[in-house]
């Protein structure tokens, strides 16, 4: 009895969502909703016709002169060969090359630290 319940029960729901599934569009969401295009259009072009104006940029020679202030200390990047070996289960791992940095950050110097990395 308690099997049959189960699936009287799992008919019911399954037929209850199928039946969902044919109801037309227009039924749902009604004929007078605007385009995707028209709801983007409104959304993002028409800022009630205020131009936005772009943020400044520098000028390159600002640029470089900056560039010149700050400068990054040097971390060597090392290379390491893990030869061929057999993991404690028994399995075979071939050999290969990984690389790594020395230091786990890279660091700015600042201006009065230069003079020794040049």
């Amino acid at each position: 009895m308690r099997k049959m319940m189960l699936i009287v029960t799992v008919i019911w729901i399954s037929g209850g969502l199928l039946s969902a599934c044919t109801t037309s569009k227009a039924k749902v969401f009604g004929t007078d909703m605007p385009s995707m295009k028209t709801i983007h259009d409104n959304k993002f072009h028409k800022t009630n016709d205020v131009k936005l104006k772009k943020p400044d940029r520098l000028d390159s020679d600002k640029e470089e002169s900056m560039q010149g202030d700050f400068m990054w200390l040097p971390n060597p990047t090392l290379s390491m060969y893990v030869f061929k070996h057999l993991t404690p289960a028994g399995h075979p791992v071939p050999g290969y090359s990984t690389f790594f940095r020395m230091y786990t950050q890279d660091h700015i110097a600042i201006p009065s630290e230069q003079g020794g990395w040049e």
